[in-house]
């Protein structure tokens, strides 16, 4: 009876163990919902190149928003993810999630929308006009106090709502807004599928802006290096087969979006990606917010070596 209990207590320490162990090789993505931008992270999924790489890959949150996924990091529940650059610069600097960035995902992508109706020509015809916004903080936040400071629009002249993205088209059509701003397929849907029109894109705003990230999280980096580095194999991969797959890359973003053939090439005309950081564009977006004060004044003394993957 002893020599019983004692192989099943040995037995059910090498399970537990094994377990944990399995467990540890599991990596936990998020990225959010509906958002093209996020098309390598469909494309590795779709294509099996995490597989490929023997990495265990669990799609372990779906969102609405790059806050919400940050949350979710400071909760201990990813271990990477593709997310917004800006929610995510807020959120380090911030002191709010532990995590780095370890690849570029896209560059450009978003657009100021309108009414197909409107007389709008250019972006000082927003005077006075209310624009939803996808967030404070936000690129889109940034783009569009950018354009408007450039055309000597104040800032205090237009009334900024925040909407999610799938909500804009709808109170556009309503005429509950004058404008929105948001990223790809959204002002590609609205111009499709909606009464709007594009008043301006963001490569007009600022040429070769950053938009989205691929983080993870620090345990990860500093714990499993190796894996890191597989990782972003996987993503240059991903990114590389959009540029010379076009089409599969079209399908995959339709089953991922939900949305119809001709809006997902239409809003992958407008979106470049790229696994390579820029981290003066980096910088220029934190010195953003930090004049905006969406930078607690205690943490920004955070170095923005903090936020970069070495």
């Amino acid at each position: 009876m002893k020599k019983l209990l004692l192989f099943v207590f040995i037995f059910g320490l090498l399970t537990g163990c094994t377990l944990q162990s399995d467990q540890k090789k599991i990596v936990r993505l998020g990225y959010l919902q509906n958002d093209l931008h996020h098309l390598p992270a469909f494309i590795a999924l779709e294509k099996n190149f995490f597989k490929q790489e023997g990495i265990e890959i669990e799609v372990a949150g779906i969102f609405r928003a790059g806050p919400e996924e940050m949350s979710a990091f400071a909760a201990g529940e990813l271990d990477i993810g593709y997310v917004g650059q800006a929610p995510a610069t807020a959120a380090v600097l911030n002191g709010v999630a532990d995590v780095k960035f370890i690849a570029q995902v896209n560059l450009e992508g978003s657009a100021v929308v309108v009414r197909r109706d409107s007389l709008y020509q250019n972006i000082s015809d927003l005077n006075g006009k209310t624009v939803a916004i996808p967030g404070h903080a936000t690129m889109q936040d940034f783009l569009l106090r950018r354009a408007l400071h450039k055309n000597k629009v104040p800032i205090e002249t237009v009334r900024l709502i925040v909407l999610k993205p799938p909500e804009m088209i709808q109170a556009l059509d309503l005429k509950n807004i004058e404008s929105f701003i948001a990223w790809q397929p959204y002002p590609a849907l609205a111009v499709h599928k909606g009464g709007g029109k594009v008043l301006i894109s963001s490569p007009d705003i600022w040429p070769d802006h950053p938009c989205c990230v691929l983080v993870a999280a620090s345990q990860l980096c500093a714990e499993r290096p190796e894996m890191i580095e597989k990782i972003k194999l996987v993503h240059r991969r991903s990114c590389e087969f959009i540029k010379t797959n076009r089409q599969e890359a079209v399908r995959v973003g339709m089953q991922y979006t939900g949305m119809d053939r001709d809006t997902v090439i239409e809003a992958l005309r407008h979106i470049s990606y790229t696994p390579v950081l820029d981290r003066q564009k980096a910088v220029a977006f934190v010195d953003f917010i930090k004049d905006l004060r969406y930078i607690k004044p205690q943490k920004e003394q955070i170095s923005l070596r903090d936020m970069f993957y070495e």
